[in-house]
């Protein structure tokens, strides 16, 4: 069996690309390390690295090594911290605006299932999320499921679409379009801030809609925050659109007034993990809990929808 800290030698020399920096690092001398990777390679009879006296460069085996090596040491770090915690932490990465729709609600069904869990939810850009996901980094990742289905490493990961979240747009309330049609291009006459949302419609707006907003150079602000950008519209003449259910509290205390904007794609909330975490018992309550809460969420937000229809 191949000792752990082999492979944790050759996780700095590729990172860095250089013995006598990887030496440094692990606090070890330079033919400490460089006899620790020969050894691996004598090992498994193939070379890792190609060596001159100025360059190091992963060969093809050490190309295919290294995203395995990050994810056994992180594994194995896991296993250390649990072993002598004795408790888990369920770690999430994700996007403001997907969190902001499901995350509460499904922590709160979490706890009472996994009461002794501890949950730690990050912001990360996509990408790096999934990195996250793939070295072990991180247990779930929470996004837009358009943005997960564009994702690497897709033969490596599971991802299930938990509900669709129709938008709405809102505004404070006795603003001048209170009494104007819901014509788009009318409603470009006044300003406009988007949460991020057209980084995920991208291709997906109703014919004339990216056009006409292009053409005014709308939106004028794109707050990654879908309460920023409410809170924008109750001050202004701000237009915005937000998930409905996000828009309800404002709704019911009259901060904020909405309507429905025809042809919008829904935001679809979806959820990814590794394929071999699903049989993992915190992975599997989890995946209950969300479950349960995008049904509960989408009877509620059909009858939001003809409360303003």
């Amino acid at each position: 069996m191949t000792d752990l800290r082999l492979i944790q030698y050759f996780e700095a020399v590729y990172r860095l690309l250089s013995f006598s920096k990887a030496a440094e690092e692990l606090h070890l001398t330079h033919s400490a390390v460089t006899r620790a990777i020969k050894a691996l390679e004598d090992a498994w009879d193939t070379p890792l690295f190609y060596r001159t006296t100025r360059s190091v460069v992963p060969t093809e085996a050490g190309e295919r090594l290294y995203p395995r090596a990050v994810e056994l040491l992180a594994f194995s770090a896991t296993v250390m911290r649990e072993t002598v915690s004795g408790d888990r932490e369920l770690k999430i990465v994700g996007g403001p605006i997907a969190y902001d729709i499901l995350l509460p609600t499904v922590i709160n069904a979490y706890r009472q299932v996994a009461p002794r869990m501890r949950v730690r939810a990050d912001v990360m850009s996509p990408h790096a999320a999934v990195e996250a996901l793939v070295q072990r980094h991180a247990d779930v990742v929470i996004f837009n499921m358009s943005t997960l289905q564009a994702m690497p490493h897709a033969s490596r990961l599971r991802f299930n679409e938990i509900m669709s979240e129709p938008y709405i747009m809102v505004f404070r309330p006795n603003h001048p379009i209170m009494d104007m049609d819901n014509q788009f291009e009318s409603l470009l006459a006044f300003p406009w801030a988007f949460p991020g949302y057209l980084d995920y419609l991208d291709g997906q707006l109703p014919d004339g809609m990216a056009e006409a907003l292009a053409g005014a150079d709308a939106p004028q602000y794109t707050l990654y925050s879908p309460t920023a950008c409410m809170n924008l519209s109750m001050m202004s003449d701000i237009l915005t659109i937000v998930p409905v259910s996000l828009a309800q509290a404002n709704l019911d205390s009259g901060r904020l007034a909405g309507k429905r904007l025809p042809g919008l794609p829904d935001y679809r909330v979806g959820l990814g993990f590794r394929r071999e975490a699903e049989q993992e018992p915190h992975i599997r309550d989890l995946l209950g809990c969300v479950d349960s809460v995008g049904r509960t969420l989408s009877r509620e937000n059909a009858q939001r929808l003809k409360e303003l229809s």
